[in-house]
């Protein structure tokens, strides 16, 4: 019985651990592109994603911005829209990814078009 409970302790304090993968920028960027791609986007879309991440969160998937609440690579506000793309939508840049074109997709269409509003409101 004792050696049960310690491997249920062990168990539950290190599996949260082993499961939260991290990706690099790089890793980061490389998947999004993919993403562009597959929603019939351009390169050109692409670069002006890499412009408007690079100013919301610099590709950081832990990015938080204390005064807005908004949080991840695209900066959700509030960060828990995305919980519905991932539990840990909060630190993988996969997930935030998700959400983050599907968002722009439903609100501006393409990267491109969110840019475009990007400069002359200075948030998308």
């Amino acid at each position: 019985m004792k050696r049960i409970i310690i491997t249920l302790f062990v168990i539950i304090l290190f599996v949260p651990f082993l499961e939260a993968k991290t990706y690099s920028k790089k890793e980061c960027k490389k998947y999004a592109y993919t993403q562009v791609l597959k929603k019939g986007w351009t390169f050109t879309d692409y670069k002006y994603l890499v412009k408007i991440w690079n100013r919301e969160s610099s590709w950081n998937a832990k990015a938080y911005n204390k005064r807005s609440g908004a949080c991840g690579i695209p900066q959700a506000k509030p960060c828990s829209k995305m919980r519905s793309f991932g539990k840990d939508y909060k630190t993988n840049c996969k997930v935030q990814i998700n959400w983050g074109l599907s968002y722009i997709k439903k609100r501006y269409k393409t990267p491109t078009k969110a840019y475009t509003h990007v400069k002359k409101t200075g948030w998308y």
